[in-house]
C-alpha cells in the first residue's frame, strides 16, 4: 500500500524480513492481520518486547487511529481528521474534527466493519491532520 498524500505521516518500508513496515508519527508497526475489505492491521513493533498495545488499523486512503482523549477510534482520510458523530443501522458517520469550531461540512461515511462508502460537504479550512499535530 503506498500513501498518496505527502503530509500524511504514514511511511510503508520493508522490514528486515521482507515483510513491510508501517512507520506513523516516528513509531514502527508491523502488520499482524490482513482484514476483509482491504483492511490491515498494524501492531506497535515494541508490542512483544515492552508491551505496547498500539495498534494502527488502514484501509486504502482512510486509516484509523485510537483517540488519546475519548478512547474511541479517529479516521483520517485525505490529511484530516474525523470523530464519531453518530452510527445508523450497519453505518458509522464521521464529522470533520473541525465542524463545531468553524462549521466544516466535511463528513464520511464507512460500514462498520470499517469499509469507506463516500464522502460528502468540503473543508472551509486547511489540512487539520500533520506530523505536527498528530495529539490536537
Amino acid at each position: 500500500m503506498i500513501w498518496l498524500y505527502p503530509t500524511v505521516p504514514a511511511q510503508f518500508i520493508p522490514g528486515r524480513t521482507g515483510a513491510g513496515l508501517l512507520i506513523l508519527n516516528g513509531f514502527t508497526f508491523y502488520m499482524k492481520n490482513h482484514q476483509a475489505y482491504g483492511k490491515k492491521q498494524w501492531y506497535c513493533s515494541s508490542r512483544d518486547v515492552h508491551g505496547c498495545r498500539a495498534d494502527v488499523i488502514t484501509c486504502k486512503d482512510i486509516y484509523y487511529l485510537p483517540s488519546h482523549r475519548t478512547g474511541s477510534m479517529v479516521l483520517i482520510y485525505k490529511e484530516n481528521k474525523y470523530w464519531i458523530n453518530n452510527r445508523y443501522q450497519n453505518t458509522i458517520n464521521w464529522t470533520c474534527r473541525d465542524r463545531k469550531r468553524i462549521g466544516c461540512t466535511s463528513c464520511v461515511q464507512t460500514t462498520i466493519e470499517g469499509r469507506y462508502i463516500k464522502h460528502k460537504g468540503f473543508h472551509n479550512h486547511d489540512d487539520n491532520y500533520t506530523k505536527y499535530n498528530f495529539d490536537k
